[in-house]
Order: C-alpha cells, then sequence, then structure tokens
C-alpha cells in the first residue's frame, strides 16, 4: 500500500485536473448556449425555403436551372466533412471521420452513382473508359479532422481552419458560392456534406447531405422528408421561374450553414458530456484515495500505538 504522502499528492493531482474539467464544462454550457441560439434561430428559415423551392420546382414540372442538372457524367465528386478545431470532446470527430472514410470508400470506386439503369449505364462507360478511381475533391473543416486524415489515404485539397464557435455566415457563403460556380461550369458532379446533426442534447449523429445535385429535393418531397407547400393558394409576383431561380442558390447557401452551425452545437454538447463524466471519475477517484488515505494514516497510527505500548512493557 502507499504510503500517506504519495496518496496526497496523488489526490491533490486529481482534484486539480477536476477542477479543469468543471471549468471546461462552465465553458462549453455557455458556448452551446449561444452555439444552440444561432443552429435553432436558423432552423426554420433552413426548413421554409426547401420546403418552397421543393414545391414550386415539384408543381411547375421542368425548370431549367443550372443546379437541378445532372452531372453524373463528370468525375469529380466534392466532399466536405466538418470536424472540430478543439479535441476533449469524447468521440465527436471519430464518428465523423469514420463515416467519411466509408463514403470516400464507396466514391472513390463509384457506388455513389449506382441508382437506376442510367447510372448503370454512367457507372459501365465510366469503368469502359479505363480509369482506376473516381476523383475526390475532399475538403475538411477543422484541425482535429486534417490530423485524423494524416492516417487515412486520401489527400485533402483544401483546408478550413478559420471556423469558430460561432459560425460566420460570410464565410459559408463564400464556400457555397464556390461550389455553385464549380457545378454550374460542370467541373464536378456532386457536393456530399458529411457533417454531425443535431436533434437535442441526448441525440446528436453523423450524417451525410446531399447538397449537389438539387434533383434530390424532389425525391425527398415524394417520400415525406420535407413538407410540402400547396402553392396554389399563393400568388408570386414574379412568376416562379424567377422566383425559384433566386431562391436556388439561396438553399445551398442555408442548407450549409445549417450543417455548420449544427454542428457546432454537437461539438459543444459532446464536451460538455465528455468534461462532466471526466469530472464524475475524477470525484470517484478522489473519494477512493481519501478512503486509501484513511486506511493507511489507520495504519500508521495503529503502528505507532504499538511502538509506543511495546518500549512502555519493556521500561517496566
Amino acid at each position: 500500500m502507499p504510503n500517506t504522502r504519495e496518496i496526497i499528492k496523488r489526490r491533490d493531482s486529481v482534484s486539480n485536473i477536476c477542477k479543469i474539467t468543471k471549468t471546461m464544462e462552465m465553458i462549453a454550457t455557455s458556448k452551446f448556449k449561444k452555439a444552440y441560439q444561432q443552429a435553432y434561430g436558423s432552423r426554420p428559415y433552413t426548413e421554409a425555403i426547401s420546403h418552397l423551392v421543393g414545391s414550386l420546382a415539384a408543381h411547375h414540372g421542368q425548370i431549367s436551372h443550372p443546379l437541378l442538372r445532372d452531372n453524373r457524367h463528370t468525375d469529380t465528386a466534392v466532399v466536405i466533412v466538418i470536424t472540430s478545431n478543439r479535441g476533449l470532446c469524447g468521440s465527436f470527430n471519430d464518428s465523423i471521420v469514420r463515416l467519411a472514410s466509408e463514403q470516400l470508400s464507396k466514391i472513390e470506386k463509384g457506388e455513389h452513382i449506382l441508382k437506376d439503369k442510367i447510372d448503370e449505364e454512367v457507372f459501365h462507360d465510366r469503368a469502359a473508359a479505363d480509369f482506376e478511381k473516381y476523383p475526390i475533391d475532399l475538403r475538411v473543416v477543422g484541425k482535429k479532422g486534417i490530423q485524423a486524415f494524416k492516417n487515412i489515404p486520401f489527400n485533402i485539397n483544401v483546408k478550413y481552419t478559420d471556423f469558430d464557435d460561432i459560425v460566420d455566415y460570410g464565410k459559408v457563403e463564400d464556400i457555397a458560392d464556390e461550389l455553385i460556380d464549380l457545378y454550374s461550369k460542370r467541373e464536378i458532379s456532386s457536393v456530399k456534406l458529411i457533417y454531425t446533426r443535431f436533434v437535442s442534447t441526448s441525440l446528436f449523429f453523423p450524417e451525410v447531405l446531399d447538397l449537389l445535385p438539387l434533383s434530390s429535393m424532389g425525391q425527398k418531397l415524394e417520400e415525406g422528408e420535407i413538407g410540402h407547400i400547396d402553392v396554389n393558394d399563393y400568388i408570386f409576383s414574379p412568376g416562379p421561374e424567377e422566383i425559384l431561380n433566386e431562391l436556388i442558390p439561396n438553399v445551398i447557401r442555408t442548407e450549409l450553414y445549417q450543417c455548420f452551425a449544427e454542428s457546432v452545437v454537437s461539438e459543444q454538447v459532446s464536451r460538455m458530456r465528455s468534461m462532466q463524466a471526466a469530472s464524475d471519475a475524477g470525484d470517484e477517484m478522489i473519494k477512493n484515495l481519501s478512503m486509501q488515505f484513511n486506511r493507511a494514516r489507520q495504519s500508521q497510527i495503529t503502528g505507532d500505538l504499538l511502538d509506543v505500548v511495546g518500549g512502555a512493557e519493556i521500561l517496566r
């Protein structure tokens, strides 16, 4: 059994670590409240504009717009992975990187386009062209994700490390406009976003969002994943097509912004839970060390008493 001095030293060390973890939990809680307000403040607008655009596109049939066009004959697929700049947030980053690795492997093999017979024709034409792999434009947000991908055989083309606890819409808009421009010029085939979807403080999970092409919005509308708006109840001025030409790029910007905001909320919740678990484990360790100290001290006192009694017996 260690002596009392060693136990006191270990207990003081654990106590100091507990103070740090509890402070970090309080900071994460404060940041969570701000991030939560940001994410939930923008969610109604994001959902409403997606519902409106989906309903208008479905109601008015074929509307010509570059972002609704199918670019599957283009090789390069863009994959954006959103992680955090800081650690100590549990399995938050590991879950994202794991899902991203699976998606990247599927895209590299061309499995992301095999959905129907037309897709199979595109796939076989692509395979017949003697290409070994599908090119991927990988973009990673967050220092932890960038560090993790050093051990994964995928090269990062673009790195974003300037996003903080509060998402700047201007920075997200710049990324969205770049993606819109690349897709409109047929330089990329699709854009997949891998982020952490936030539902509640007890439920958040990594998810893959098909940001482009927007043709997937019609499928979501049919399957009931997004709500339907009865456009017959409204009078549009200017016409629906002019409105769609203005709103469609905004759908990309708002969806991307919402994913960034929800990832930040999820990160703070994950850090809160991790720091709380660390603090609880530290408190339990302090309790066990205190019990060890009391036993060691009791044993030491008993030994001292036996020495005194033994010395007194000798003097008689």
